[in-house]
């Protein structure tokens, strides 16, 4: 029986979602191959477990007073007893995954800490995930690797208030109206506004360095399409998702992509797609490119785990918008039929943590250049 720590929540405005993912990916696991141990990073930054953390009530409800803090040491997690001062030994996982949206848990947190306490992670390591948290670095990596990107401003708060006449310049004349201000850090719908002219891009970007201390502000693409695609790896073989559209035209908010989202946002998809079952699909020339967009990320940057990647495409082109290093749901709606697909397509990916863990294992770890240094007396 394989031990699964699940990590969920974080120090995200993404926490809840979160919440959803972790809750979802435990649920699927349930059975005799594992045994689950939740591990909730709660908003102040502290870890949590519980046996009731299967149940969407009881954080809804925010019965946070049932939970057991802990720590985790040497690959150990200890529940912490605060007021007496003591610890004991809870359980010492033997893989982990994480859910958690967002934050430092989403960009390299969780990836370090598994990495320091030599637990097996199913997801990304640390650089890749902190490169892909900041969709400014996104920009410059695929600049890099030669995929296209929406033209685009990178803004820092300090430089805004300081010469912010300058930049609303550039914006009419390099991008031209109109345009999307988004948070770099955040999630791909949290924070984003579609402005139409300076007034409104004055007040979008405001809104969103209340959130965030950079921004970018990218051209917007007229008719665009919302593209997904994901990867993930299994005995060093990459497997790529077909690369199917998520949304209809238009720019959508977090509530709307998660809370109002129904199969009426699936209309509108337009030539370049096929429905494939319940899911409508790309077909063609763009097709190839964007799985292909998709490989060479995933190959080039040593992605692990599954991650998605969003694409715009308009007039024929396909653009890389974000990579998502931990998915909603783990993006298991992109390779899997059905929902009792799911529990083998997460055991693919936590085995494959072992393996590549185990590898890892064989690197040699010291040079014994301390043996032929002399000390000094003193």
């Amino acid at each position: 029986m394989r031990k699964v720590a699940v990590f969920f929540g974080g120090k995200s405005c993404e926490n809840e979602i979160s919440v959803l993912t972790g809750i979802f990916v435990m649920s699927v696991l349930r059975c005799e191959r594992y045994q689950l141990f939740p591990v909730y990073i709660h908003t102040n930054g502290l870890a949590y477990t519980s046996p009731k953390m299967t149940s969407v009530d009881i954080f809804r409800d925010k019965k946070y007073a049932q939970f057991q803090r802990i720590i985790i040491e040497g690959g150990t997690m200890y529940a912490l007893n605060e007021i007496k001062g003591r610890i004991k030994p809870l359980f010492t996982p033997d893989v982990a995954i994480n859910c958690c949206h967002g934050g430092l848990e989403e960009g390299g947190g969780i990836s370090a800490l598994c990495r320091y306490n030599d637990i097996p992670l199913a997801s990304p390591d640390l650089a890749s995930s902190a490169v892909f948290m900041d969709k400014c670095m996104t920009k410059v990596v695929m600049r890099g690797l030669d995929i296209p990107t929406v033209d685009y401003i990178r803004v820092n708060e300090e430089d805004y208030q300081k010469r912010g006449a300058f930049l609303l310049k550039r914006i009419a004349n390099r991008l031209k109206y109109p345009v999307i201000v988004k948070p770099a850090h955040l999630g791909s719908s949290i924070g984003i506004s579609l402005a139409r002219n300076e007034t409104e891009v004055k007040q979008a970007i405001d809104a969103a360095f209340a959130l965030d201390d950079r921004i970018l502000i990218e051209k917007y693409l007229q008719n665009k399409q919302d593209v997904n695609c994901a990867a993930y790896s299994l005995n060093g073989e990459i497997f790529v998702s077909e690369a199917e559209t998520a949304f209809g035209a238009g720019v959508y908010s977090f509530e709307e992509k998660y809370i109002k989202r129904t199969s009426d946002g699936l209309a509108g998809r337009g030539r370049n797609f096929t429905k494939d079952g319940g899911r409508y699909v790309l077909s063609g020339e763009l097709r190839e490119k964007i799985r292909s967009y998709t490989k060479t990320v995933y190959k080039r940057m040593n992605l692990a785990g599954a991650v998605r990647m969003d694409y715009l495409i308009s007039d024929g082109k396909a653009y890389l918008c974000e990579v998502n290093t931990v998915p909603g749901s783990l993006a298991y709606y992109l390779f899997c039929e059905r929902m009792t697909d799911a529990r083998t397509f997460f055991g693919d990916l936590m085995e494959d943590a072992l393996r590549n863990h185990q590898a890892g294992e064989k690197k040699i770890l010291t040079t014994g250049i301390l043996s032929g240094v002399v000390g000094r007396n003193k």
